[in-house]
């Protein structure tokens, strides 16, 4: 999932034209360069060698479970420097002038957020995350370091309505959203977060729905009025919420209170 997500923002940033991005294309073709071996399921070792061109990221799946980098390249690829050309090399080789340095800011702004993520889920393990005010230039760092770890927790379900879906190619509709937003807060702790659908992310910070201290959802009175068509949202009051698997990361009490005192809509 994290390397199809990379996989969509490096697509989005070259941009090309009328294209869609495949994962499936790159992962299938590198073999051919001798130093990426793909590795078949058991029974699929014919299929893979003789059945034709892999087109799609589901027929990928079905017939491989993973891939392995040539072992000298790979013993090559522990040393920063190495990686720094390899990189470099690539990046001035097949890609535009005005192309490379926005892919090199953006692979620094990958791995930072992937460091962010981890300490996030960290430190609610060792009780030390405090409110941090985060320069604006960190911000798309941390924003996807953020949002990884929420959907992380969450296993890309929505909290409030329990909403799960994933295509083939790793595409969540799943966000990470704060309680208590960050430009109040600057609190990237993920408890004062919650993994929400589109949807449910905007009926929550919209203050029409909201989760009380027994992690129980509640729905605003104003999502059944105004001429509203919401009944299965509405269906969701009194239900309790998706929680995460560890919990050491429900949702911090303090959040909850604060979003039902300051943002829902009791009337």
């Amino acid at each position: 999932d994290d390397l199809s997500e990379l996989f969509t923002i490096y697509w989005a940033l070259v941009d090309p034209p009328s294209l869609r991005g495949n994962i499936a294309m790159p992962l299938y073709h590198l073999e051919s360069d001798n130093f990426w071996h793909l590795l078949p399921r058991e029974g699929y070792e014919e299929r893979l060698k003789y059945g034709g061109k892999i087109h799609s990221i589901r027929k990928l799946r079905e017939t491989v479970y993973g891939a392995k980098l040539d072992d000298n390249l790979y013993e090559l690829l522990q040393q920063q420097e190495a990686r720094d050309t390899l990189r470099t090399v690539l990046i001035n080789t097949y890609f535009a002038p005005e192309l490379r340095q926005r892919l090199i800011h953006q692979g620094k702004i990958n791995l930072e957020s992937y460091f962010y993520s981890q300490d996030l889920l960290a430190q609610v393990k060792e009780q030390k995350i405090k409110e941090t005010a985060v320069p604006e230039q960190e911000y798309a760092v941390r924003d996807q370091g953020f949002k990884r770890t929420m959907r992380r927790i969450y296993d890309h379900r929505c909290a409030l309505c329990g909403i799960r879906v994933k295509t083939a190619e790793g595409h969540t509709a799943v966000v990470g959203a704060h309680i208590i937003p960050w430009a109040i807060s600057h609190n990237d702790d993920p408890r004062n977060g919650l993994s929400l659908c589109r949807l449910c992310h905007w009926t929550f910070d919209e203050g029409l729905m909201t989760v009380n201290l027994s992690y129980v959802v509640r729905t605003s009175p104003q999502l059944n009025s105004l001429g509203n068509m919401a009944a299965h949202l509405a269906l969701l009051n009194q239900r309790g919420m998706i929680r995460p698997d560890d919990p050491d990361f429900l949702p911090d009490p303090d959040s909850l209170s604060w979003h039902m005192e300051k943002v829902f809509r009791r009337h």
